[in-house]
């Protein structure tokens, strides 16, 4: 229970001593029914909070205000029956005992409530706002998600291809792990695809790598493949062995891909 007892105790000690009596009795009573709330002034009155306001309660002429929500009046309209009150307010006379019993079981009732709207609240947070996954994850559930075939392949290039340069990056570009130059560039029209490296396209059996600018690449020994007007250039790899074969080629290609950023 953490207690502001200056302001609270402030409060009770303004009233006359029957009065005083009464109110130390009921905080009392809510500090047993609700141990893990906090005590604090709301409103003008003396309040316990839980993952929100508990219930409040305050002295007046003729009678202690207890107000524990519409909805702990209304869990107990029965047993609330001989009193004076309204939507979420109950009046409890001056000049007779305070049912404490019953004002214990409210507090229990407003403590479960208050709980339980919490936990709901935690959920619809957590399911309404999924972590997002960083390109690097994506990547990855992307291979793992692939034919164990294919994706033992894809996984041996993206070591390759991210091992040539540290600005080098990756993402999910076109439905594929895509690598790309993370470095600051100058501008360019976004329809080039200057920053893009390459771009995997997968096949039964093959593996793709797709070089969006790679006719540019002073490439004399024929290992870029293709001659498409767009620019585009393709290397096929179909096995372990294959991507073993040709990795020096590969990261020398990139290395030279990179020599023609424009920075």
């Amino acid at each position: 229970m953490t207690t502001n007892m200056t302001d609270i105790d402030a409060y009770i000690a303004s009233f006359p001593t029957h009065t005083q009596d009464l109110l130390n009795q009921l905080r009392s009573t809510l500090n047993q029914a609700a141990p893990d709330a906090e005590e604090t002034i709301n409103y003008g009155m003396p309040t316990l909070t839980l993952n929100g306001n508990l219930v409040h309660f305050a002295a007046f002429k003729q009678h202690i205000g207890f107000y524990p929500a519409p909805t702990g009046i209304e869990a107990f309209k029965s047993e609330l029956a001989g009193y004076k009150g309204a939507k979420g307010s109950i009046q409890f006379p001056i000049d007779k005992p305070l049912p404490l019993d019953l004002i214990a079981k409210i507090t229990r009732f407003r403590v479960t409530e208050n709980l339980e709207r919490a936990a709901r609240k935690a959920i619809q947070k957590s399911s309404a706002k999924p972590k997002k996954r960083s390109d690097q994850e994506q990547v990855t559930e992307h291979i793992q998600q692939l034919d164990p075939e294919i994706g033992l392949l894809v996984e041996a290039l993206r070591q390759v291809i991210l091992s040539t340069d540290p600005e080098i990056g990756e993402r999910i570009k076109w439905n594929n792990p895509s690598y790309y130059y993370t470095g600051d560039m100058k501008p360019f029209d976004p329809k080039e695809y200057k920053r893009e490296l390459v771009v995997f396209n997968l096949h039964k059996g093959r593996v793709m790598l797709v070089f969006p600018s790679g006719a540019n690449v002073n490439d004399s020994t024929g290992f870029l493949e293709g001659d498409y007007k767009d620019g585009r250039r393709t290397v096929i790899f179909k096995d372990m062995d294959d991507i073993r074969s040709k990795e020096t080629q590969l990261q020398h290609v990139i290395k030279e891909w990179l020599k023609l950023v424009e920075r």
